[in-house]
């Protein structure tokens, strides 16, 4: 007890030093199974469209030159661009925001009490030296098809940009950002899953959060190229003029692995233990269903769990 009231006490000093980023949420995506959930998909996609088409034009009627690589730090702005809650002092994309202001996106929010979560008061930031985590639930969504946390869009867009910067650096490559975004076992107070985006805050380690940032990845990789195979821009060979070269659509990047019901999470081992417990008054496990469609993705092993991928899920 004396060396949990002392690593609390560290702990809760070093959350006080850290800034208001350090507050993560996580998701339930198995409380929010058993309510029925109308597709968010298309309103989805009309946000980036939007967004895409909106930093076109302003970018074409510029009387300024404005080059590839202007467009690109455009879309940057216009889209990566984040904020804070004013609440919580979580960071969120504004793409969230965005997705807020829609009245046809249809969101599953439960209690927290109410939550696979809900075992003892984690949604209570003052009780960190009690409880041991902080825990705030961020609702869900369904996307083409798929049950997600809406925490995932800003894993999607934000972290995704970060990847797809720190890849394009000499030497970089996105195997080894993906490495240093999970970060090392144990609790530690660095920005990553294993510090304060997950593990050392709230207990949990989600996969599915790790996928989503692959996923944005490759989006801001088909976004920030021009007039590629899989580019979203082109370049009007005429006009000069940037145009669309194909419509965005979520569907191209959501995929199983951001469910956090099908690539299985690890919690620390008491939190562990209540999760199983809520699990069970929900006859439900984890993967809820049958996990061989995260075989096929690509770099899978970069953030499938690891227990399932290497049980065969490849």
């Amino acid at each position: 007890m004396a060396i949990r009231s002392v690593c609390a006490g560290l702990c809760l000093a070093v959350l006080v030093a850290l800034p208001v980023r350090a507050f993560a949420d996580e998701t339930d995506n198995f409380t929010c199974r058993l309510r029925v959930l109308r597709d968010s998909l298309n309103a989805l996609d009309a946000i980036m469209n939007a967004r895409i088409q909106t930093t076109l034009a302003r970018v074409n009627n510029r009387r300024e030159h404005c080059d590839e690589t202007c467009l690109v730090r455009e879309l940057q702005a216009e889209i990566g661009g984040a904020y804070r809650h004013p609440l919580t002092g979580i960071p969120h994309s504004r793409f969230e925001r965005w997705i807020g202001e829609r009245t046809d996106v249809d969101r599953c929010r439960i209690g927290f009490r109410d939550s696979i979560y809900g075992a003892r008061p984690y949604n209570q930031p003052w009780l960190f030296p009690f409880t041991g985590r902080i825990i705030l639930i961020a609702d869900s969504i369904r996307v083409n098809g798929r049950l997600i946390g809406i925490d995932k869009i800003n894993h999607f867009v934000r972290e995704g940009l970060a990847h797809w910067k720190a890849a394009a650096e000499p030497g970089g490559n996105i195997a080894a950002v993906m490495r240093n975004e999970l970060g090392s076992p144990g609790r530690q107070f660095r920005w990553n899953e294993y510090g304060l985006k997950g593990w050392s805050l709230t207990g949990v380690l989600a996969y599915s959060d790790l996928a989503a940032g692959y996923s944005g990845y490759r989006f801001w990789s088909d976004l920030s190229s021009i007039g590629q195979q899989r580019s979203l821009v082109a370049r009007d060979a005429t006009s000069g003029r940037f145009v669309s070269r194909r419509p965005f659509t979520f569907a191209d990047y959501v995929n199983d692995a951001w469910d956090e019901g099908m690539n299985c999470s690890e919690f620390q081992p008491g939190l562990a233990k209540q999760v199983a417990v809520a699990l069970a008054k929900r006859t439900m496990t984890c993967p809820s269903a049958d996990a061989s469609s995260l075989s096929g993705l690509p770099d899978g092993r970069l953030y499938v769990n690891p227990k399932q991928w290497n049980a065969g899920t490849r």
